[in-house]
């Protein structure tokens, strides 16, 4: 009993560092942040700042032990959070107190009905995790594997297998991590952390509709809705896989931008967005392309409605373009001085044949209430529902975003190099998980449709991007 104590107070003690070397730097460059959007943001933040830290001592030939990969990251974020207090001080060696809060508005029946189903959600799946090892076949073959790889020789070390060595390696060195601060390889223990990256998609998508101008109770409902619509993102609540923390930075990428086109972004959410453009490129080989689809879509957006200071507004993009980059060529560097050499197993020709077979279970995956429940149907009639201004405010956006990604998942299947024979495997092993990337953004549409039904000031009466 004290061992099974002591493992779960140094995973604990894991996943705290991990919130606080992102939430600290995440407070310190964007002080307009909430309390739970820090929480939110800082636990994808420390992820991503601390797998490319364990990258970097890789490609310097050091061997990873707690102290050298929790140490550095910490002493920065303590360093930052420091550095804010001082010039806090500084600025007034008396400060004013400060103003009494007001006192929050009081839980409706509907808040403890939401917050209820959530909680019971939330047990249900951290149970789940703990109870079973790593045991789902992309988890045992790839993203598993590699994390105890990764800790047993205590490097990004690929020599000797192939489980698609090229993937970026966010998913595994967060396992990695983990591993050495529990001190052994627990498959149990450590695959809390994907309920953690549940939470944090739901805190962070909660945050986001708040900004958007709903209310606490309709903000509630839409994350309920989102989380408790079929069974798919409720299965990667526990499983091992790289595609919920690929839906959280999604996400972040997408949901800051837009927050900045809709003119309801705190300060320098640019810059928050280029962390989380890092961590897609960084998480899973379909990240860049996903990156690149909220650039183009933000990109467009902007040249169709044609705010004032066009040029300024769209040279702003550079900051989620270098977060991109940030993510993507450490990486590409590494397994170019390793001799990784980076797969084309996922395009090798074009097949028309195989396009016209993706069409019937695409559409059937929309649909299918064991996937999303009524989620897809749902933001479809939002989108409806904005009507013209769907083509003259910046749920544009959200429209050309979803609408292009549906579009790119049918033509990365025309180019899926499978037999004849394995093809409706491949397209049942991947649609789900595909289409769950955009499940949040699908969200903040719903959010935008509530506001229309309600008759409330929003991103529905034309506003022009906020400066960056």
């Amino acid at each position: 009993m004290i061992e099974a104590g002591l493992l779960v107070v140094r995973l604990g003690l894991g996943l705290a560092t991990i919130l606080a070397v992102g939430a600290l730097p995440a407070a310190r460059l964007a002080p307009d942040l909430r309390r739970l959007e820090v929480l939110a943001v800082g636990f994808g933040v420390g992820t991503l700042l601390i797998t490319l830290w364990m990258l970097a001592l890789s490609s310097l030939g050091l061997e990873f032990h707690l102290p050298l990969v929790a140490g550095p990251p910490l002493a920065l974020a303590a360093g930052l959070w420091l550095g804010k207090r001082l010039a806090a001080w500084r600025r007034s060696s008396q400060p004013a107190p400060p103003p009494s809060p007001a006192l929050p508005d009081p839980f409706s029946f509907w808040d403890w009905l939401f917050l209820g189903l959530l909680a019971l959600l939330y047990l249900f799946a951290g149970l789940r995790a703990v109870m079973y090892p790593i045991w789902a076949w992309d988890a045992v073959a790839t993203w598993g594997f590699k994390a105890k790889v990764f800790y047993l020789r205590a490097a990004v070390d690929l020599s000797g297998f192939e489980a698609h060595n090229y993937y970026p390696n966010l998913v595994p060195l967060s396992l990695t991590y983990l591993y050495l601060w529990l001190g052994q390889v627990n498959d149990h223990l450590v695959k809390i952390i994907f309920p953690c990256w549940g939470g944090g998609l739901l805190l962070l998508l909660f945050e986001m509709l708040r900004r958007l101008g709903l209310n606490r109770t309709q903000a509630l409902g839409v994350c309920a809705f989102l989380a408790l619509n079929g069974l798919t993102l409720i299965t990667h609540l526990h499983i091992a896989y790289a595609d919920l923390a690929l839906t959280y930075y999604t996400l972040g990428a997408a949901g800051f931008l837009y927050l900045w086109l809709a003119g309801a972004a705190p300060r320098r959410a640019l810059l928050l967005a280029a962390f989380f453009f890092a961590g897609l490129t960084w998480g899973k080989f379909e990240g860049a392309p996903l990156a690149g689809t909220i650039l183009l879509a933000a990109g467009l957006t902007l040249l169709w409605l044609r705010p004032p200071r066009l040029g300024r507004r769209l040279a702003s993009l550079a900051w989620p373009l270098a977060g991109m980059l940030a993510g993507y060529i450490p990486w590409r560097l590494y397994a170019a001085s390793h001799g990784i050499e980076i797969g084309s197993d996922h395009v090798l020709g074009f097949y028309p044949r195989q396009l016209l077979q993706a069409l019937t279970p695409f559409f059937w995956a929309l649909i299918n209430p064991g996937n999303f429940g009524l989620l897809w149907p749902a933001t479809a009639l939002a989108l409806v529902a904005l009507g013209k201004k769907l083509f003259t405010t910046p749920p544009l956006f959200l429209a050309l975003f979803l609408g292009g990604n549906f579009l790119a998942i049918l033509l990365a299947y025309a180019v899926a190099p499978t037999s004849p024979f394995e093809f409706h495997l491949y397209l049942r092993a991947t649609l789900d998980r595909l289409l769950l990337h955009l499940t949040p953004v699908a969200a903040l549409a719903l959010g935008e449709a509530l506001q229309i039904t309600q008759g409330e000031p929003s991103l529905l009466s034309p506003r022009l991007p906020a400066e960056p």
